[in-house]
C-alpha cells in the first residue's frame, strides 16, 4: 500500500481542505509542522517517512487564479527521488507540452473539469502519463458521466477522489468504492477522502487498492511515524 501525502496549495501557503468547499479553506494547523509554509510542510512529511509520491493540488490553477507551478517545479528539482502528482486544473494539461516537464511531475486530469469525450480521449492518448481523478461529491461523479459508463478509457492510474469526505475524518465510503473498483480491473486505483487512521488503510489494502492520499490524519498524528514504518509503503 502506497501512502501519498497531500499538499493543498493556495496563494503560496498550505491550506486544510474540508469537504471540497474551497472558499472556506483556511491555513493548515499541524502537529508535525510549525507553520503552513509549503517548504516546511513538505519537509515535515519527509521526516515522517521517505515517501515515494507527493500529491499537490494547485488550488489557484484549478480555480483560474494564477498557479503555483514555479514552486512545484522547485520541489521536483530538489526532491528528484520523489514523484509529484499535480492537479492544476485542465488548462496546464491542454496548453503545455507535458513531455517537456520534469520527469518526476505527473499531471492529473480531474473529472470535475468539463471535457468532451473526444477531447478526453485525445488528451489521454497524447499524454499517456496522465492520471485520471474521478471526482465525487455527495451527489455522485462531478461532470463527464461517460467516464463511469465506459471504464475501458481510463488510464493506468486512477484516483477515486471523494471530495465530500476530504478532511472530514468520516472514513472511506467502502461500498461506493467497491462499485467503482468493480468497473475496471486493469487500472491501479488510488483513494482519497475520509481516511482517518491506520485501520482504514488496512481495509483499503485488503481490497487491493494500490494507494491512498492522506493529509488530515498525518497532520493530526492519527497515522504516526511508527505506523508508517511498520506497515506501509513496502
Amino acid at each position: 500500500m502506497l501512502i501519498i501525502p497531500v499538499i493543498d496549495l493556495s496563494q503560496g501557503i498550505v491550506v486544510r481542505a474540508i469537504r471540497g468547499k474551497r472558499k472556506s479553506y483556511q491555513p493548515i494547523t499541524s502537529a508535525i509542522s510549525s507553520n503552513c509554509k509549503p517548504e516546511t510542510i513538505l519537509s515535515a512529511f519527509f521526516k515522517l517517512y521517505p515517501f515515494k509520491i507527493i500529491y499537490i493540488a494547485d488550488l489557484d490553477a484549478i480555480q483560474g487564479n494564477g498557479n503555483q507551478s514555479k514552486l512545484i517545479n522547485k520541489f521536483a528539482t530538489k526532491y528528484k527521488e520523489c514523484e509529484f502528482w499535480v492537479d492544476a486544473g485542465i488548462q496546464q494539461i491542454l496548453t503545455r507540452k507535458l513531455d517537456d516537464m520534469s520527469k518526476n511531475i505527473k499531471y492529473i486530469l480531474g473529472s470535475e473539469n468539463n471535457i468532451a469525450l473526444h477531447d478526453y480521449e485525445e488528451t489521454i492518448k497524447s499524454n499517456p502519463s496522465i492520471l485520471l481523478s474521478l471526482d465525487f461529491n455527495e451527489n455522485g461523479l462531478i461532470n463527464n458521466s461517460y467516464l463511469l459508463n465506459n471504464s475501458s478509457i481510463w488510464p493506468k492510474k486512477v484516483i477515486v477522489m471523494m471530495l465530500h469526505r476530504v478532511g472530514s475524518n468520516d472514513g472511506v465510503d467502502t461500498k461506493h468504492l467497491e462499485n467503482i473498483v468493480a468497473l475496471n480491473k486493469n487500472s491501479e486505483i488510488y483513494v482519497a477522502g475520509g481516511i482517518k487512521n491506520s485501520n482504514d488503510i488496512k481495509i483499503l489494502n485488503s481490497k487491493n487498492i494500490k494507494g491512498c492520499l492522506i493529509a488530515t490524519a498525518l497532520h493530526q498524528q492519527k497515522i504516526t511515524k511508527k505506523e508508517l514504518n511498520l506497515f506501509f509503503n513496502r
